[in-house]
Order: structure tokens, then C-alpha cells, then sequence
């Protein structure tokens, strides 16, 4: 386009006389510089920078929003073409009637990851080139449209990261959509993918055999994430507490989870095992913890299932197949209950932006094999898989490509998906070429099957590498690196402190019972379930759920106490005073009862044996004498375990001895006996002189 230039000013436009040459000259100024402006908004067009009229990118028009996204991961194809998805999604209430998108590529690579992720937030501007427009079709209320192109960007670009937008004009101004492509390189380096198998965020220590059912069937949680690496390289990083609730339901799990098992099981992918309900490290050793915490056995909730542990003895006969329901021995030890297949042993993985050094030195320290996973967020220097922060092994997976992989594991829509995993490709390309790269999913729990399997499938051949397992990344070189200063929430180590204090208060509380372990093991697999990484997502949802848990724990303690007693009149010298015990246990309580006299004037047995019934109320009898006639004395009580640990709170009951009516009424009955013989003797004589005094006929009485 010809701008013409504004034209300069004569000398003699400041005379008087020169005013209509003045007028003429500003005409030509305006004209001029409407033209420049022209000019400008033409040239920010081809260059990427959106006009005053125009959507900022990224960003909806009322109602309206453009989308755009390199399929194929992102990556052009050998002969130079470039697979591009487009879609309108239309919020009003209105149609939008059928249009076009043009799309523009950019003429040189972006330089590096900032200048990505600036270009996709649309906060950085590249020149760019038209290679060819798409048709869309109407799109009606409430509803979205796409369209699928293919475009040529020349197979004589240089390997790099390329810039890509589509604009497309609409009733309410012109939209914008902004995304990135790939133009591959050789590569020399490996790729390694984690993906956590967990059942996402639990309040209950083991997941019950309803849930099992539901995260097992066909398009389940559990079920997807096996589909999702079948045929994989993924490495897995399994909760054990999933494994370990299935095998507790024995036979009587639902066959969904049997099966579900089974699969996982038969998969040759390395894996290794998370923490008990996949919880928070770096909580824990904030609160004061010296290991991560375990779960001591899980033998309670395998007889809260009803399932034979008991060994069954050699028969000669064939053993019939069970059926679902049935009962079978199942065995109580730790090891095969959370036994999650061949697998590498002390592999940590704290969520990411927790870790500090004191946690990677303490997890380093626990064995000479001790490997941490951590972010590249969360350390400083250049390495690529593998490192070392002092004597710690670390493995570092790559922050950017796995957040953008994760993005894509819960996307809503497929464009969205396809636009996520064209960026985890613009992002890996910036990685070490000759290193190993190691990247994850991550922990969300709101991933389909699609998505997830998209995105593990782009995750292995991501920047033309090879995928490797879990052994053979980590015996990459390992680069010296420094720990950043993450930190874990406030709220869940003081969470973490306030678990450990009850579990020490049920830990005392819980002698009382047979076996304390119905207690203090179901209590602490609970408490890591509740410091499980899935509920980083769910902040508010975890408060309630915690808040819920503590209110529980201080019911338990409150389950078994001496019954509140009126004060008592004791109407004699001795006599048993009734006590009750209540017992809302669902399991028999061995207890002791101490009772204390306030003063010397009662006598009572001061150890009373109480054997409470199960969710039962149980009546104790506490023989007491009175050393006085009368007067008001009181009773401490108290329940102790067998161990003498208290249970409950100490109640005082008032008693009034009354013992002087005992005196009293012994003597009014000797009173009463004393008459009733007088008077008997006295009537007796009384006859017998009638009998003995001669009638008046003469006769004796006869």
C-alpha cells in the first residue's frame, strides 16, 4: 500500500494571509495520518497483533469463542503439512450463521519456553504468514462447531517452535485463538512418563467393595488408568492402599476389581509404590515425623468383611471354584496385601512445590537405595532425568511438559486436549536433546479414558524419543543440582499434628479392647488417606472432611464412660451402691473401676473388675459401709484400662448415709415382737383360768 507522506509546512503559512493555505495542509495531515494508521493495522494484522477491533486472543467476544489447535501432538508432518482443528462455541442465545477462520503461521521459531507461554497468553506478538482459511459451519445457541484443515507451512522450516493463529469474523467482532506447533529435530536422549494409579481423594481407610465396584467397572477411574497404559512404557506409580482393598474383600469383592487386579498385575511396565493413600510427604516430616507413616495391619478390616483368614487343610478332593460371596482364607500380612507386582522399592514422589532440602536428605537417608521424584520447579541447575542434591538420589521430571500433559489428562474438550498436547511438545523441544527426559501426567483425579490415553500415548514418543522404564532412567548420568525452598500447606501440617495427637490418645483409649488395633490401625490408615495427594484439588472438600474426622475421633474417646448418678441415700451401715457403665463400642471393654471415698467416714472397695458389653450399658455394684451413724459423704469415680491408662472423665457422686434407721427399726420391731408375745402369753392365761373355774351346773367344762 502507497502512504502518502503529510506534507510540510511553507514559510509563509504563518502570514495573515496564508489561512485557507493553513486549512489545506491540515486536510492533508488528517488524510495522511488516517492513512498511516491504516497502514499500521494492516501491518499488526500480518504481524500478530490484534487490532482495537479484535477479541484479545485467547479471550471470549460476548458470548463468542474461536478456538484453535495443531493435531498430530503438534508436530508437522515430513511433507510439510500441518493437520489444524478449529472450533466455534457459541454461549448467546442467538445462531451464528456460517463463516470462515483464515490461519497464520509464524516465520521464525519461537526462542524459547517464556516466549511460548507468552505467546499463548497472548502477551507477545511474532510476525506471521496466511497459509489458508477454514470453513465453519453455523453454529446455534448454546452449542459449538468444528472443522478440521490441512495447511502447508513448507517442509524447509527450521526445527523449532512456530507460532500459530486463527481469526474469524462474527456478528460480535472478530475472534481470536492462539496456539503452537512443532517442527521436529534428532534427538539423541530418552523419555520416561509416570503415571499414578490412585483412586483420587478417600475419607476412609480402605475403599469400600460399592466403590471398588464403580471405579473398576467399564469407564471407572481404576479401570481407565490400566487401559490407559496397556501397551505402554509408562511407569506406574501405584497406591497400594487400592491393591490392598480388594484383596481384604477376598471373594467377596466384586469381580470387576478381581479382574481389575489381575490386569494390573499381568502388565510388564516397572512400576513402584506410592505411600499408603498416596499422602503427603513433606506434611508429615513438616509436623515431626522421622519416616513416612505406615499402616500397621489391616487385619481389622479384613474381619469387618466377614472373610476367612484361617489356613485351609489339604483335601484330597477338588476344591470347587468360588463364587462372589464366598468365603476364603485371606491373609493378613502387610507385604501380600499391598503387594502391586515387580516392583522398585524406596521411590518417593512429594507433591510438587513441597520439597525442600531438609525433606530430599531425610527421604535420601532412609536406605542407600532411596530414590526422590521431584519437579523441575522445585530445583535449581541444569540436568536433565537424573541428579543428585548432596548424598540424596533424585529424579527430576520436566515441570512445563508435565503440567501441559496434565491439562490435557482433564480437558473438557477434544480441541482443548489437542491444543494441551501441541504445548507438552513445544515444551519438550526445548529440552536437553542428548539427556533423558522424564515427565508425568500427574495426580488429578477428573481424567477420562480419552483423555488420559491421549495423553499418555503423545507423553511416550513426545520430541521423537524413545520411551524407557523406570530402571533405565535412572541410570543416567546424574547432574549436581541445588533444592528450592518449597513448602508444604499450613493447613495440612497442622492437620498432620492434630492426627498424630489423637493417635496417641487412641493409641491409650484403645487398650480397653482385645485388640487395639481395631482402633489404632483403622485410625491411621484413615489419617493417610485424608493426607492423600488427591485432595490437593479440593481445599474446601478436604477441611470438611478433616473437620469430620477429628469430631469422629473425639466421639470414639467419649464412647465408653461412667453413666452420671443422682446423689444416693445410704440407709444403712453397709450396703452396694449401683453404678452404670456405658460402653457405644461396637466391641466388649475390659475396664476398671476405681472408687475413692472423700472422707474416712465410708469404707468402699476401691477396685471394681467391669467387663461392658458391646454398644451396651453395663451395671457395676461397689459394696460400701458407713463407720457413722449419719451424715453426707461422696464418691470419686473413675474408669481406668487394664493397663491403668483413664478412660473418661472422673465423676463424684454424693452419698447420704443414713445408717441410724437401721438402729431405730431394729428396735421398733423388738418393741413390736416383744408386745405381740406378751399379749400372746397374757390371752393364754387368760383361757386357761376360764377353763379352770367351775361352771354353775356343777359340771367341769368339758
Amino acid at each position: 500500500m502507497t502512504m502518502t507522506p503529510p506534507a510540510s509546512v511553507a514559510p509563509d503559512a504563518r502570514r495573515p494571509g496564508a489561512r485557507t493555505h493553513r486549512l489545506a495542509s491540515t486536510s492533508r495531515i488528517v488524510a495522511a495520518a488516517a492513512a498511516v494508521l491504516l497502514g499500521v493495522s494492516v501491518f499488526a494484522g500480518a504481524f500478530g497483533a490484534a487490532p482495537s477491533a479484535v477479541a484479545a486472543d485467547g479471550e471470549t467476544s460476548s458470548g463468542l469463542e474461536l478456538l484453535v489447535a495443531a493435531e498430530g501432538d503438534g508436530v508437522v508432518g515430513d511433507d510439510g503439512s500441518l493437520r489444524v482443528a478449529l472450533s466455534m462455541v457459541n454461549q448467546t442465545a442467538t445462531t451464528v450463521p456460517a463463516g470462515t477462520a483464515d490461519i497464520f503461521v509464524g516465520r521464525a521459531p519461537l526462542a524459547s519456553r517464556s516466549a511460548v507461554s507468552a505467546w499463548l497468553e497472548g502477551t507477545r506478538t511474532t510476525r506471521l504468514r496466511d497459509v489458508g482459511t477454514a470453513t465453519l459451519g453455523a453454529v446455534s445457541s448454546l452449542s459449538a462447531v468444528t472443522a478440521t484443515t490441512v495447511v502447508e507451512v513448507g517442509d524447509d522450516l527450521d526445527p523449532g517452535v512456530y507460532a500459530l493463529r486463527a481469526t474469524s469474523p462474527s456478528p460480535r467482532g472478530t475472534l481470536v485463538s492462539r496456539g503452537v506447533f512443532v517442527v521436529g529435530d534428532e534427538v539423541d536422549g530418552d523419555i520416561a512418563v509416570l503415571v499414578p494409579i490412585t483412586a483420587g481423594p478417600l475419607e476412609n481407610g480402605l475403599l469400600s467393595s460399592d466403590e471398588l465396584a464403580e471405579l473398576t467397572a467399564p469407564g471407572g477411574g481404576l479401570r481407565a488408568q490400566v487401559d490407559a497404559v496397556t501397551g505402554t512404557a509408562a511407569i506406574l506409580a501405584v497406591d497400594p492402599a487400592v491393591v490392598a482393598a480388594i484383596r481384604v474383600l477376598g471373594t467377596t469383592a466384586p469381580p470387576t476389581a478381581t479382574e481389575w487386579l489381575d490386569d494390573l498385575l499381568a502388565l510388564p511396565n516397572t512400576r513402584f509404590a506410592l505411600q499408603f493413600g498416596d499422602a503427603d510427604l513433606a506434611a508429615q516430616y513438616a509436623a515431626g515425623v522421622t519416616e513416612p507413616l505406615t499402616v500397621p495391619t489391616l487385619a481389622p478390616a479384613i474381619v469387618a468383611a466377614g472373610v476367612d483368614t484361617s489356613t485351609p487343610s489339604p483335601t484330597p478332593t477338588p476344591t470347587p471354584t468360588p463364587t462372589p460371596g464366598s468365603e476364603s482364607p485371606v491373609t493378613a500380612d502387610m507385604a501380600a496385601l499391598t503387594d502391586i507386582g515387580d516392583a522398585r522399592g524406596d521411590v518417593f514422589w512429594p507433591a510438587e512445590g513441597t520439597v525442600d532440602a531438609d525433606l530430599v536428605a531425610s527421604l535420601g537417608s532412609l536406605s542407600p537405595e532411596a530414590v526422590t521424584i521431584v519437579s523441575s520447579a522445585d530445583v535449581g541447575g541444569e540436568a536433565g532425568a537424573r541428579a543428585r542434591a548432596g548424598d540424596s538420589d533424585l529424579l527430576v521430571y520436566d515441570a512445563d511438559v508435565s503440567a501441559a500433559l496434565r491439562t490435557a489428562t482433564s480437558a473438557p474438550r477434544r480441541i482443548d486436549r489437542t491444543a494441551a498436547l501441541a504445548t507438552a511438545s513445544a515444551y519438550a523441544s526445548f529440552a536437553d536433546a542428548d539427556a533423558d527426559l522424564l515427565v508425568t501426567v500427574g495426580r488429578s483425579d477428573d481424567r477420562t479414558l480419552p483423555a488420559l490415553r491421549a495423553a499418555v500415548r503423545a507423553a511416550v514418543r513426545l520430541d521423537n524419543r524413545d520411551a524407557v522404564s523406570l530402571t533405565a532412567v535412572h541410570t543416567g548420568t546424574a547432574e549436581a543440582v541445588t533444592v528450592g525452598r518449597g513448602a508444604p500447606d499450613a493447613d495440612r501440617v497442622a492437620a498432620v499434628e492434630r492426627f498424630l495427637d489423637d493417635e496417641k490418645d487412641l493409641a491409650e483409649f484403645a487398650t480397653i479392647l482385645a485388640d487395639p488395633t481395631v482402633l489404632t490401625a483403622t485410625e491411621r490408615a484413615a489419617v493417610l488417606q485424608l493426607l492423600g495427594n488427591g485432595w490437593v484439588g479440593h481445599p474446601d472438600a478436604w477441611r470438611v472432611a478433616v473437620e469430620d474426622h477429628l469430631d469422629e475421633t473425639a466421639a470414639t474417646l467419649d464412647a465408653v464412660a461412667i453413666v452420671p448418678s443422682p446423689d444416693i441415700n445410704l440407709l444403712g451401715s453397709s450396703a452396694p451402691l449401683t453404678f452404670s457403665v456405658r460402653n457405644d463400642l461396637p466391641w466388649p471393654a475390659t475396664l476398671v473401676l476405681l472408687a475413692e471415698p472423700n472422707d474416712p467416714r465410708l469404707v468402699v472397695q476401691n477396685r471394681i473388675e467391669v467387663a461392658a458389653g458391646a454398644a451396651q450399658t453395663t451395671r457395676v455394684d461397689v459394696p460400701v459401709q458407713a463407720r457413722v451413724g449419719s451424715g453426707e459423704s461422696s464418691l470419686d469415680l473413675e474408669l481406668r484400662s487394664p493397663t491403668m491408662v483413664p478412660i473418661g472423665t472422673t465423676t463424684t457422686v454424693v452419698v447420704s448415709v443414713q445408717a441410724e434407721w437401721e438402729s431405730v427399726g431394729i428396735a421398733v420391731m423388738a418393741v413390736l415382737v416383744g408386745t405381740f408375745l406378751v399379749l400372746g402369753i397374757v390371752r393364754t392365761v387368760l383361757r386357761l383360768r376360764r377353763r379352770a373355774a367351775p361352771r354353775s351346773d356343777g359340771r367341769a367344762d368339758g
